[in-house]
């Protein structure tokens, strides 16, 4: 009987390449999927790893979440403190990208044009891969102790030019697909966001700590801020909508805004959790439909079919707390959430 179980294993071993798969659900972590417009959520947690090994997908900390933009099957998943992992398959699998610090993950971002180009954040460091994830090069390394890269954003149209957001306020530009990096402005606050406007690259968005919005329209040589239009109030977030030319969501003091001018004016949505004052999460639009809306209170998340004037909720599918939202730009039928526990 022994021998038999060691032939079996050792088949499997064969046919699967020397992987097995792990598939366990004892956590509420990780990242869900949902295939009919969040009415059901399944955790997505199959892990190809080798057999000694012993990482679970279901108890992760998602930090960052995204498709490659050449193939919405291809998901990046960075965790709060055991690396990045991939699914080639639209999240039925994962497996853990090697050759890369199993640190925290700050942020991930994959080449619009270039295959197989991926650049991640950790700490102070970006790395590079070329080869679909086989090998990675240090394409940058910050010399001031404790300063991290917060964030990462690739020209979708010259996909040389690579901006990256560092904690102490500084953002630097690479016209060399990270070869070197110069430095392009400093706000002086944590850099936490950067947006790239795809129908006129000249365009870029920037949110710094202490929550403070700012405008460039030349790739970030000069920037103003866009305090001033929307007036009181810090916000948390800004979201790109594709739907328009010169868009954006933004989320404010418990409250979702929009603009369809490049911040020059906005209008707030009616939200159901505005008047209980639960903060936002997260939040996504539908890249095909403005009218279709999703955000994620703590415990609940929203959706609107007619542009936020009415909303359904959902209780979501964990105890932990949404930090990534995605809608898939194929099939916008299927959404991912990625979670993260908070009180760690």
């Amino acid at each position: 009987m022994k021998k038999r179980s060691i032939a079996i294993l050792l088949f499997i071993l064969f046919v699967t390449g020397g992987c097995i798969k792990i598939e366990r659900g004892a956590f509420d972590g990780g990242v869900y999927k949902s295939v009919d417009e969040m009415e059901r959520w399944r955790q997505k947690s199959v892990f190809l790893s080798l057999p000694q090994e012993n990482n679970i997908l279901d108890n992760v900390e998602v930090t960052e979440l995204c498709f490659d933009p050449q193939d919405t099957g291809t998901i990046y998943l960075g965790t709060r403190r055991d690396g990045l992992f991939v699914s080639f398959d639209a999240a039925e699998s994962w497996e853990r990208v090697r050759r890369l610090p199993n640190g925290k993950i700050n942020v991930v971002a994959v080449d619009p044009k270039a295959k197989h180009v991926v650049y991640v954040a950790i700490e102070g460091k970006i790395f590079r891969t070329r080869d679909a994830n086989r090998t990675w090069e240090n394409v940058y390394l910050e010399s001031l102790p404790g300063v991290e890269i917060k964030s990462l954003a690739i020209n979708p149209l010259f996909n040389n030019f690579i901006y990256a957001g560092l904690s102490d306020g500084r953002l630097i530009k690479s016209e060399n697909n990270g070869i070197s990096w110069t430095n392009l402005y400093n706000f002086g606050r944590e850099v936490q966001q950067i947006l790239i406007n795809p129908y006129n690259v000249q365009i870029i968005y920037l949110l710094a700590k202490d929550k403070e919005a700012y405008r460039s329209e030349d790739q970030g040589i000069t920037w103003v801020s866009l305090k001033e239009n929307y007036q009181s109030g810090n916000p948390e977030q800004i979201i790109l909508n594709q739907n328009f030319s010169d868009a954006l969501l933004m989320v404010k003091n418990n409250g979702l805004f929009h603009t369809e001018n490049g911040g020059k004016n906005w209008r707030e949505y009616k939200l159901i959790s505005s008047n209980r004052g639960l903060k936002i999460y997260v939040v996504a639009i539908n890249p095909h439909n403005p009218d279709i809306i999703y955000y994620a209170t703590q415990k609940t998340i929203y959706k609107s079919v007619d542009g936020g004037e009415n909303w359904t909720t959902k209780s979501l599918p964990s105890k932990r707390v949404p930090n990534k939202i995605l809608i898939d730009p194929i099939n916008t039928n299927i959404l991912y959430l990625g979670l993260i526990n908070i009180s760690k």
